[in-house]
């Protein structure tokens, strides 16, 4: 069993992701963007749906742009960064059509309410550069977004991995389906990435197997890493977390990268291969990667331009290789019926670590 609390209250105490979460420098465009956020807020109309699309002009940095998207509950739209590509020259502006890449982002619970919209910046870019349109989707309880904490469920010594991931995947899928439809999308095509708890997010999406998607990246994923501050390699109910792989492997059937470094603080190497040999156990796919050590922690290997030497060529080939493929029907049942919901609602749950914010030139 794993000593996660040092005091029976502070077992209690809702379940993070991370530790003592991750602070990022705020970018000067995304600090620009803020009160367009907060007057988005203001103007919302009675009705959702009808506040979904962007939210004021492009900027100059590869056309980034607020975004307001559905999520699981209308009540609390989503607010998202979206990267665009310049279209070709002979095509007209707004018709050209290229892949989507949804990018999602870890939790810092001591800053979820206070964080600035994620950016990604140089794993934004990398997809750009690649003809890509990104977008950075800002989940329920998290900064702008706001609303209740709906990945939350359980506490560090009572968690409940799946369904919090399963939550979280209801607001990616919200994302995934509205930016699917846009014109300048192609449809049917969409990579799904996820960083820390957005990884696990990624898969817990994964194992539903949704048409539009065609690949996820899961990157340093995980629940419940270094819960209030403890040390290194502590995880709450790390059991669980890979029973939870076990059942998500069981249904996914979506092609899944995983790429971790050795000096990940917040999930070992020796927890990644376990988790992924349980997806695989469970009949899922799992292409995993275990980098060399990677700055001062690894767990923020898609942070910096330096990780693209790393992970670069590995997402390509991977990419290549999934999209030339045939999608395949499946018809397994998703997780959501293999796994009882519970009993009743949990303690709020701030899950996955990094913010988002990343340096930037």
């Amino acid at each position: 069993m794993i000593r996660t609390m040092g005091a029976a209250s502070a077992r209690s105490r809702p379940l993070r992701c991370d530790g003592a979460g991750h602070k990022r420098a705020t970018t000067i465009a995304i600090r620009a963007l803020l009160p367009f956020v907060a007057l988005a807020a203001m103007l919302m109309p009675a009705h959702a749906s009808d506040l979904y699309g962007p939210f004021g002009p492009e900027g100059p940095r590869l056309r980034e742009q607020l975004w307001i998207l559905p999520s699981a509950d209308h009540g609390y739209p989503l607010r998202a960064t979206v990267f665009r590509p310049a279209d070709t020259p002979s095509v007209a502006s707004g018709t050209q059509r290229h892949p989507l890449v949804v990018i999602n982002h870890g939790t810092s619970d001591a800053t979820r309410l206070a964080v600035a919209m994620p950016v990604y910046y140089w794993l934004s870019r990398w997809f750009v550069e690649r003809g890509y349109v990104v977008v950075l989707p800002q989940r329920r309880g998290h900064g702008a977004t706001g609303g209740p904490m709906a990945e939350s469920i359980g506490t560090c010594a009572d968690p409940d991995h799946v369904h919090s991931g399963l939550a979280a995947a209801d607001d990616i899928q919200g994302a995934v389906d509205y930016m699917s439809e846009q014109p300048f999308v192609t449809p049917g095509e969409a990579i799904v990435v996820g960083i820390s708890c957005g990884g696990w997010a990624s898969l817990a999406l994964a194992s539903r197997n949704p048409g539009n998607v065609r690949a996820v990246i899961n990157i340093a994923g995980g629940r419940g890493g270094r819960p209030f501050g403890q040390r290194v390699d502590a995880v709450c109910g790390e059991q669980r977390l890979l029973d939870a792989a076990r059942i998500f492997g069981g249904t996914a059937r979506t092609e899944t990268l995983w790429l971790y470094a050795e000096n990940d603080s917040y999930f070992r190497p020796g927890l990644a291969r376990a988790l992924a040999s349980a997806w695989q156990e469970g009949g899922g796919k799992a292409e995993l990667h275990v980098f060399p050590p990677y700055g001062s922690d690894g767990h923020h290997l898609a942070d910096d331009r330096a990780g693209w030497d790393i992970w670069g060529t590995t997402v390509d080939s991977f990419l290549t290789e999934s999209l030339s493929k045939a999608p395949v029907a499946v018809l397994a049942p998703a997780p959501d019926a293999l796994a009882p919901a519970p009993a009743g609602p949990g303690a709020p749950i701030a899950t996955a670590a990094s913010d988002g914010e990343t340096r930037a030139p």
